[in-house]
Order: C-alpha cells, then sequence, then structure tokens
C-alpha cells in the first residue's frame, strides 16, 4: 500500500477562507489553520482501511470502496425518514439536514428571527443522535447568537454548506454569521463564525465560543477524571455516548479550546476578551467530530488524522478460549493504553458483536491491549494503512469465592427483620 504521503494531498483549513462569509465588513482569512482536510474520501481510503458493515469475511475486515466518494448534499427536511433517532434528538419537519454519507447534521430552522442552533449529529449509517445542541455564543452582556436568515448551497469540490445569519441577542449591533461545511469523506463538520461590528465604537467581545448541551453524551476533558465540573483547557473536548461520540477542535490558528464545565452544559471558548473594532469582523472556527460508537477510539483517531495528518491504520481482534475462536464479549470493552494519552482510549464492542472478531480504525503507534478487567495486556503497533491483527484469550469468569468461616461477620440489616412489622408508614 502506498504510503500516506503519497497518495495524501492534505489540504489546510482554507476551504472556508474562499466562502463569501460577512457580516457589516470584509476580514481576511485565517491562513494556516489547525486542521487538516482530506480531499475527500477517495485520499483517505488511499491511506488506510476503511470498514464497512457487511464487508467482513470477503478481505478480512478491510474492505475497499466499492465506488467513489459521496458529495455533501444539503436539503430541508420533509419527511420523517430524514431525521435521526436517540434520546436528544430534536430535528423536525422544516429543519436543514447536511450530510455526506459519513456523517449528518440538523440545523434548526429559521422562524421569526429565532433559531439557527445545531439540533443534531450522528453517523449517517447509524443514524443516532446524542447531541444536545451547540449555539454561537460571545458571553454576557452580549449573549448568545439569535438566527434570522439561513441559506445553503453546494459547491462543485463536492462540498456542501449551511450559513445562518443573525446578531447577538442582546446586541443589535453584533452581527454574527455561521457556516457549517461537509467536505466529501470528512467525519468532522467545519464550523466557521464571523462576528461583524455595526457600531462606530470598539467593542470588546467576552468569548468567541459555543454554548453545548452534551445531551445524553458524558463529557470527557483531557487530563480530568469523568464528570468533572469546572474550568480547563486542552486542544479537544469530546463526549461520549452509547451509539455515538463527538469532539470538537480549533480548526484555525488558535492552539486551544477553554472549557467551562457545568452540569448540562459547557461553554467551549476559542478565545476571550477580544476587541472588535468600529466597522470591523473577528473570525474563529472550529471542527465538530462525529464517530459510528461510543467509544473513545473514534474520537482519537479523526484527531490525530486532523489535528497531526496521521493517517489511521486499523486493529483487527479475534478472541479465543483455550485455543478455540469464539465469540467477542459482548457489551465489553477494549482498551489500548499507550503513554502520553489524552484521553484513555477504548473501543466499545457490540451488544450483537460479528462472531469473527472486531476491527476498528486507530491512531499510529504501540498499544497495550486488554479486555477491561482483564489482567493480560498485549503488546501491539498500528501502523497508518495497514491492519495489526492481534489474538486475546478469554475465559468465563471463576465463580465468586465463598466466604472464610474466620471472615468479619456481616453487618445487621438497616430495616425490620421479616418477623417484625414495619411502623413506616406511606
Amino acid at each position: 500500500m502506498p504510503s500516506a504521503q503519497a497518495t495524501e494531498r492534505p489540504r489546510r483549513a482554507l476551504l472556508l477562507a474562499t466562502l463569501a462569509l460577512t457580516a457589516s465588513a470584509c476580514v481576511e482569512p485565517l491562513q494556516n489553520g489547525g486542521v487538516v482536510l482530506y480531499d475527500g474520501a477517495d485520499a483517505r481510503i488511499g491511506a488506510m482501511c476503511r470498514f464497512r458493515r457487511g464487508a467482513e469475511g470477503k478481505e478480512g475486515f478491510c474492505a475497499p470502496e466499492a465506488e467513489g466518494p459521496k458529495k455533501a448534499a444539503v436539503r430541508r427536511v420533509e419527511q420523517e425518514k430524514d431525521l435521526f433517532r436517540g434520546p436528544r434528538a430534536e430535528g423536525k419537519k422544516g429543519d436543514w439536514l447536511l450530510e455526506n454519507g459519513e456523517i449528518a447534521v440538523i440545523v434548526e430552522d429559521v422562524a421569526g428571527g429565532a433559531g439557527g442552533d445545531l439540533l443534531d449529529a450522528a453517523d449517517a449509517r447509524v443514524g443516532e443522535d446524542e447531541l444536545g445542541r451547540l449555539q454561537p455564543c460571545l458571553g454576557a452582556p452580549l449573549g448568545c447568537v439569535r438566527g434570522e436568515a439561513i441559506r445553503s448551497g453546494q459547491d462543485a469540490d463536492g462540498s456542501a454548506w449551511i450559513e445562518v445569519r443573525g446578531r447577538a441577542r442582546d446586541e443589535a449591533k453584533v452581527v454574527v454569521a455561521t457556516r457549517y461545511a461537509l467536505v466529501p469523506g470528512a467525519r468532522a463538520l467545519l464550523v466557521t463564525t464571523i462576528v461583524g461590528s455595526k457600531s462606530s465604537e470598539p467593542m470588546v467581545v467576552p468569548a468567541l465560543g459555543d454554548a453545548i448541551a452534551w445531551g445524553s453524551a458524558e463529557e470527557a476533558i483531557p487530563g480530568k477524571e469523568p464528570g468533572f465540573r469546572g474550568a480547563a483547557e486542552g486542544t479537544f473536548v469530546a463526549a461520549v455516548g452509547k451509539r455515538v461520540a463527538y469532539a470538537i477542535t480549533p480548526a484555525d490558528d488558535r492552539p486551544k479550546l477553554e472549557v467551562e464545565s457545568a452540569a448540562e452544559s459547557s461553554i467551549v471558548r476559542s478565545a476571550r476578551d477580544v476587541t472588535l473594532p468600529p466597522g470591523g469582523a473577528l473570525r474563529y472556527e472550529r471542527a465538530l467530530i462525529v464517530t459510528p460508537r461510543g467509544d473513545t477510539l473514534g474520537v482519537l483517531t479523526d484527531l490525530a488524522l486532523l489535528r497531526e495528518g496521521r493517517a489511521p491504520g486499523a486493529i483487527e481482534v479475534r478472541f479465543v478460549d483455550a485455543a478455540r475462536p469464539v465469540a467477542p464479549p459482548a457489551g465489553a470493552r477494549l482498551r489500548l493504553a499507550a503513554p502520553g494519552e489524552p484521553l484513555p482510549a477504548f473501543l466499545q464492542i457490540a451488544t450483537s458483536p460479528d462472531p469473527a472478531g472486531v476491527a476498528a480504525e486507530a491512531p499510529p503507534g504501540k498499544y497495550l491491549v486488554h479486555l477491561e478487567g482483564a489482567s493480560a495486556k498485549i503488546p501491539v503497533e498500528v501502523r497508518s494503512g495497514e491492519v495489526t491483527s492481534v489474538t486475546i484469550p478469554v475465559s468465563a469468569a471463576p465463580p465468586p469465592e465463598p466466604a472464610r468461616p474466620d471472615g468479619p461477620a456481616l453487618p445487621a440489616p438497616l430495616g425490620p427483620s421479616p418477623s417484625e412489622p414495619s411502623t413506616d408508614r406511606p
């Protein structure tokens, strides 16, 4: 297989620099963005293994594409079948659907001077949404963005976009345009916001960022324990659900995001306290990654590709018990431990896995692979564009040991014994 360098033609996040996004004034596009976008699925497939449902057994777990990359498309939602499933799916008829065969998102329609938020995001095949919503916000006293007009388009390169125009909720002199764009083959939505001024005086914008309700997905901040609440910063923030996972990362020259995590939602800032000149504009870009499973391995795979240009390889895992092949343990987690990992990597095994084993894309690197809760760790190395196979021995869990006669006595029950009537009242 040719090397990633020979088969890939990466381009920086200058895709949106060509888009006619203006507020009240023109603004120079940011150069040398932090995200590498690949020119369609063909290039990406040439550098790594792509897994397709139903293809297992034809050429191991790695199946070639049957056809070229699907162009991105945008349309109004007119039928129920275009909507997503899931505990937090909010899209409805009349909203806007943007998809490219890999991922799909729904943007709220603008009606009565309100709307324009990103409502749902899902893998295009699974169609399961667990995102609450994403809304550009500028901080107090300007508030979040209120959409007033919406339009869409498809470009000759196969990309498609939705553009929402409006203004700051609490400041009519601050106008805002946000564009959601997809290119063929990408698993990341590119989000660009331009904040413009209609004031004759300089204004301070407290924040360039988004309010994100992660919905039923659990937020995961690099270096922080699950359930962390408070302020942190990093190159990305993720959220892992049962059937899908998300991550948001800078797509411009800003190296990090600032995250303020709360119980119901998070504020994710690209910058704070930025001066908006009279009649001028500010710009910030970020990428929203959507993965097809509820695990961190998919998130880390696409982050490595987007931020560092490291084309993934793949890991193929089979299981044996007493040297005989067995089906993967349904619903278990496969850990891929690596030194210095920003977020612990795990692959979520489906509740009805393929009996032959499991496989997934993974960032290149050296790992210790093991089933969660098992002690055996097997060293493996994943290389870009290659499939690394590993066999993991499994066995039925041993029965619990009986209590020793000299062990400590069990604590007395907190409630009345079965022979005593309860005095509790309903």
